[in-house]
């Protein structure tokens, strides 16, 4: 039987569905991190809520890339669409209620990690069955939806606070994502079936990434890239109000600032990947970005901050992209959806493990030490890694 083809309508709607996905899925995070900087003042909860926001895909994540690969991908990210959508009305229960405020805005953030656990893998998967022959570029055009909905996404919680406070950043979550779920409504994407036990078919995933050393060391690459993100943002807003003394909405439009570097790095990486080799650049990039994230801990300058933030964020934009088009290109089809989901669970694990690393780090460093230490380690470890990863430099 013939492959179902799809129209560029479908194209368009599935992207436009990332993109308030994207959106919601970050504002989701950032609230989970801002309310309990803010509202309660402790760093260390606002880590552990970011934690379980993307620390949940570490038990979740394996199965969903198989459920992915057999059922429909549509489907699995509708089911995701609803545990955001809880996770939402959770953490709005937990600003009006006093006594138990903190297991609700725990509970919101565990769905949040549910919600992302499945939906980050549908969507990828989806990407992979609705791009054809284009995933190199489509792939790329993903990801730039991606470093959309995290650039933005502070911007718009800035917003929506100054509009209508909490209640109205919970309930532009809640659009976003009933948004997001009707334009995938009708979008037919059927499983590709298989045999055997769902624990079974993930193993099959992790014996394909280690009977191919590229695409183990792309994924290895994933995890110390993503590492940086957890820091970034838990520390940046600590950053921003302690050290460059910024109103809550400069401090929104400064972080929204990443958005553009990260646009910026992803729009050129398939111009310098064709020009220098794609390995060569994903690793250049990643080493880049982590000396700018260094130099930022030590500027109180908003001009110099902005060019450490925006250097940082062209880096990022650049590797991310990159890894993504790889592992979408280079990927079997019937192993698309598992093989994607380590990358998604690299993606939201590692960041959540760097985020409440950062969190207890904040307890007892200011921001700007917590960035400098974080940055220097990071440059440390790509460094090594440009050494050491062969295959991945050696891809053009």
């Amino acid at each position: 039987m013939a492959p179902p083809t799809y129209s560029r309508l479908d194209l368009l709607r599935f992207f436009a569905a990332c993109l308030a996905g994207f959106l919601g899925g970050h504002l989701t995070n950032y609230a989970v991190i801002l309310f309990a900087q803010d509202v309660w003042g402790m760093d260390a909860l606002a880590g552990a809520g970011f934690a379980l926001c993307f620390g949940v895909p570490l038990l979740l994540g394996w199965p969903a890339g198989a459920w992915c690969d057999q059922h429909s991908p549509q489907r699995i990210a509708q089911f995701a669409h609803g545990a955001f959508l809880l996770a939402l009305l959770l953490l709005a229960a937990a600003s009006r209620n006093q006594a138990f405020g903190v297991p609700l805005y725990l509970l919101g953030a565990t769905c949040a990690g549910v919600g992302w656990a499945l939906l980050a893998p549908a969507r990828m998967a989806l990407l992979g069955r609705l791009a054809g022959e284009r995933q190199a570029k489509l792939a790329v055009l993903f990801n730039l939806l991606v470093m959309l909905g995290f650039g933005l996404a502070p911007l718009l919680l800035a917003l929506a606070r100054n509009l209508g406070g909490w209640p109205a950043v919970h309930g532009s979550g809640l659009l976003l994502f009933g948004l997001s779920a009707g334009l995938l409504v009708g979008l037919r994407v059927p499983g590709l079936g298989g045999a055997g036990h769902v624990l079974e078919r993930v193993q099959q995933g992790f014996a394909y990434v280690r009977a191919t050393p590229l695409l183990a060391q792309a994924l290895l690459a994933a995890v110390l890239i993503y590492l940086a993100m957890g820091p970034i943002q838990v520390m940046l807003p600590r950053f921003a109000q302690q050290t460059l003394q910024l109103s809550e909405l400069a401090r929104g439009l400064f972080l929204g600032t990443l958005a553009l570097a990260l646009l910026l790095g992803g729009a050129v990486s398939l111009w310098l990947a064709r020009r220098f080799g794609q390995g060569r650049c994903v690793l250049v990039a990643a080493l880049g970005s982590g000396i700018a994230l260094g130099l930022l801990g030590q500027t109180s300058s908003l001009g110099l901050a902005l060019l450490c933030l925006g250097l940082n964020g062209i880096g990022a934009g650049i590797a991310v992209s990159l890894i993504v088009a790889l592992l979408q290109h280079e990927s079997q089809p019937l192993l698309r959806g598992r093989l994607l989901s380590i990358y998604t669970v690299t993606s939201q694990v590692v960041p959540a493990a760097g985020g409440l690393g950062a969190g207890l780090l904040l307890e007892v460093l200011p921001a700007s030490q917590g960035l400098l230490f974080c940055g220097v380690g990071l440059t440390l470890l790509f460094g090594l890694a440009g050494w050491r990863l062969a295959r991945l430099r050696a891809y053009a």
